[in-house]
């Protein structure tokens, strides 16, 4: 769970560790050039629906749309190893920016990079595999 720091007067905002640079530079090394051009969200006309405006409840139904998109998509991972070096905002290969500071603080407590991304795109199957 991200840490919190309360500052007076401002917003509370969530403490996200940084990459270091070997997870950095592991995550830049699974990015295929010119996955851009491969994803299923290419040339998609209503972007909006990728930068939701809340993950509340009003939030939920505009974040699995884009998710739902990204489900079969060759170059997901790609793009979610982008997103995690970018700092991305929005839904990113199928996950929003709360999924991807959780995905940094596991990488900045030495989990392997491939673990965490299958882990953040297989879900919990990918978890029974690695036990397996």
């Amino acid at each position: 769970m991200t840490a919190h720091r309360q500052i007076s007067g401002q917003l509370v905002l969530p403490l996200v560790p940084a990459l270091s640079k070997r997870s950095r530079a592991s995550l830049v090394q699974r990015i295929n050039v010119g996955w851009q051009d491969k994803a299923y969200c290419a040339g998609y006309l209503d972007t909006d629906d990728f930068y939701p405006e809340d993950e509340t409840a009003r939030g939920i139904r505009r974040t699995t749309d884009p998710k739902d998109m990204c489900a079969f998509c060759p170059v997901v991972r790609s793009c979610l190893a982008a997103a995690i070096v970018a700092d991305e905002q929005g839904v990113w290969g199928r996950t929003t920016e709360a999924e991807r500071d959780a995905i940094r603080e596991e990488l900045a407590f030495g989990s392997d990079v491939d673990r965490a991304l299958s882990v953040a795109l297989d879900g919990p199957a990918a978890l029974w595999r690695a036990a397996a």
